[in-house]
């Protein structure tokens, strides 16, 4: 989604109104990006000085220990390896945008003084994001920000999914796949493939089949508490990704259980920016 040149967040209108100082805060990117980790390395060496908390630099896709809060440093990739990290470790997030696409990583450079100066003065509250949890048969999890997607292996040849919504039969998708997204996921993968923007504060999961085979062709919003069973029937076998990370094959006959996860993600707060004015400006809606 869009962000001002304040660092002021488009996405989030509601939040948990707590409010903490940080005593020690990760800035996370990936190390083999130049410019991404030498401003990191920057912001953490500095960060005591300029904004009155410790910082440390930590590559990502590493544990978090000892830490009060999360920054990433780069893109929407970066944010959701990062926030997976953050959310095990139960701290809050905020992504400042090197990227070209800054949904997730949403506090402009020029912003960043700013924004991290607040959060310093513990001036900065929280927003929960729900995320959807992902259980095979063999009892192995993982677990959405974003989305998770049933696909196809081989590019020329769909896959048939059965699909039930709280232990009663849907349909039989004859599809590319089938995608089920968290509200803050809904304008990724799922928008591509038609499915609707939901506010991200929304509990409730969307799920929209690819390219399907079929009249029933729309996406469903269902609500948080729905437990959705993916089942691969098709002789080729159907591909698992989180949040765009492949996790494994589906065979002819195995299920996959989707239900929105107990543990959410939270994200720090930078403004409130309307919903609507958000949407407008990501979309370009004002010059279209």
């Amino acid at each position: 989604m869009s962000r001002t040149s304040n660092g002021a967040s488009d996405h989030q209108d509601r939040d948990d109104g707590s409010r903490r100082r940080p005593d020690r805060v990760a800035f996370v990117t990936y190390p083999d990006e130049g410019a991404a980790r030498t401003l990191a390395e920057t912001l953490a060496r500095e960060a005591l000085g300029r904004f009155g908390f410790e910082g440390l630099y930590v590559p990502v896709q590493s544990r978090l220990d000892n830490v009060d809060a999360v920054i990433s440093v780069g893109g929407d990739g970066t944010v959701l390896h990062a926030a997976a990290a953050a959310r095990e470790a139960d701290v809050p997030i905020l992504g400042i945008n090197l990227g070209r696409v800054g949904y997730l990583a949403e506090v402009e450079m020029d912003a960043v003084d700013h924004v991290l100066m607040r959060l310093g003065a513990g001036d900065l509250a929280t927003v929960d994001h729900p995320t959807v949890a992902v259980e095979f048969e063999d009892g192995s999890t993982a677990t959405a920000i974003n989305d998770m997607v049933v696909e196809k292996v081989v590019s020329q040849r769909i896959v048939d999914l059965e699909v039930m919504i709280d232990g009663e039969l849907l349909t039989t998708y004859r599809a590319d796949g089938i995608i089920v997204a968290t509200p803050l996921g809904s304008t990724a993968y799922s928008l591509s493939a038609g499915g609707p923007i939901i506010q991200p504060t929304v509990g409730c999961m969307v799920m929209t089949p690819i390219a399907p085979h079929s009249l029933l062709s729309r996406s469903f919003v269902l609500r948080s508490e729905s437990v959705i069973s993916i089942r691969a029937m098709s002789e080729r076998p159907a591909q698992v990704n989180v949040d765009g990370r492949g996790t494994r094959q589906l065979q002819r006959g195995e299920t996959v259980r989707v239900t929105t996860s107990d543990r959410p993600v939270r994200f720090l707060l930078t403004g409130a920016t309307p919903f609507p004015r958000a949407v407008r400006d990501q979309f370009g809606l004002d010059h279209a």
